[in-house]
Formats: C-alpha cells, structure tokens, sequence
C-alpha cells in the first residue's frame, strides 16, 4: 500500500469551512454526487453543519469516521466579536481547515501535551441537538488562531454521547490524508505526542492539509 494511503486510527473528523452552508454542501455535492446532512446547530456559537460519512481506505471494513462541512448558521445572529468556531469566519471557499482525532486516553494526552510545551488551547464543553432531536454533548481542545494553521489536529472526547460517524450518513470513500509542513519532523513528533503518530506527514511549502474524497460521480481534492 502506498504510504500516503495510511490514514491515521484515531482520526475522528475532517472539517472543511465554508462561508455559506448551502452553497458549500452544494459544492461537495457538484464534485462527489454525494449531498451531506443536516447535523445541527451549535448555539451561542454562531455556526451550523452538514455531515458525511468517510470510509478511509485501508482501514478494517465497518470503521468510519465523518466529514464536518461547518459555515455561518443563518439562524443565528454571529457572535459579538465575529469570531466563529474553529476559526470559520476567515473561510472565502471551501477549505479544510482542520482535523479531529479521538485518543482513548484523552485527559492522559492533555496531560502529555502540556508536559511537551504544545500548545492546544482550552478544553471546552461542547452540545448541540441532531436534527433527530437527540442530544449529544462532547468535550474537545479549542484555539484560535487554530494551532499549525489548523494541520495540528484537535482532540476530541465524545463520551456518552453516541458518535455522529454511526448514524446512517451518506458516505464518501477518504482515498488519502496527509499533513504538510516545512518542518515535517517537529510537526511529526507533535503528533506522537497528541496520538496521532501515525500520520502521514511531508514536507511542504506551508502547513496545511491534503485530503482526496471520492464519491460516485468524481473526486474532491483539497
């Protein structure tokens, strides 16, 4: 298998940002033949998502994980200081801004993380209501500016709560992941840190994310 086929185990989400819900889910759908779901509302907080499931290649047949397609929730007014979850209020396109990964140890990883100096913000306390009515409530690591320009994942810790990826979700196949960075190693040993060191990290000009999608009608790249 190609090296840049290895999507990492703990990788919980992908997250593109959008600057208008409707027109961005329009847009995967153009590009996939897949239209993503309603997921809900995320109160106080401005924003709003659809979801897709995501079947990465290579993993064990039945595992998936989502992809988060986030924007403006135009049932919201925005927050006072105009500063959206996750940093979505800087999207002018479609953009994957950032990734979610779910450790199992996650206050042992926090613990870690502080221990190495990484800088992964806050923990925060987080719900919002599916469109089923029903209610999940989740805990993850919150910066902004993202930390890494976003190719440093956030770190998230469902709980009770059952995980969006095991609802019916209209899926695409992730074809391939990866995390550029000009100093792969440094970004590398982050990720050990934080559970992810599996990743498939190169070097690149920037840091940013790599991520292939494809779906019945064709292939989405970012």
């Amino acid at each position: 298998m190609d090296a840049l086929n290895i999507i990492p185990a703990e990788l919980d989400h992908l997250v593109i940002t959008v600057p208008d819900l409707e027109s961005g889910v329009a847009a995967v759908e153009e590009s996939t033949g897949v239209r993503a779901v309603p997921g809900g509302s995320h109160p106080g907080r401005g924003t709003a998502n659809f979801l897709l499931g995501l079947a990465p290649t290579g993993w064990p047949k039945g595992a998936h994980t989502y992809l988060e397609i986030l924007g403006p929730d135009p049932q919201q007014e925005p927050p006072a200081d105009g500063t959206l979850p996750l940093d979505a209020h800087l999207a002018t396109e479609p953009t994957l801004q950032t990734w979610a990964i779910h450790p199992p140890a996650f206050l042992a990883k926090i613990a870690a993380a502080n221990t190495a100096g990484i800088d992964f913000g806050e923990v925060q306390d987080m719900a919002r209501d599916t469109a089923e009515g029903d209610r999940l409530e989740w805990r993850l690591t919150a910066r902004s500016p993202l930390p890494r320009e976003g190719a440093q994942p956030f770190l998230i810790d469902w709980g009770e709560s059952v995980h969006p990826a095991e609802a019916a979700l209209p899926a695409l196949e992730l074809l391939e992941f990866r995390v550029e960075s000009p100093e792969p190693e440094s970004a590398l040993q982050v990720l050990e840190v934080l559970g992810a060191g599996d990743t498939t990290v190169v070097e690149g000009s920037d840091r940013r994310l790599r991520a292939r999608l494809r779906g019945p009608d064709g292939v989405l790249e970012f």
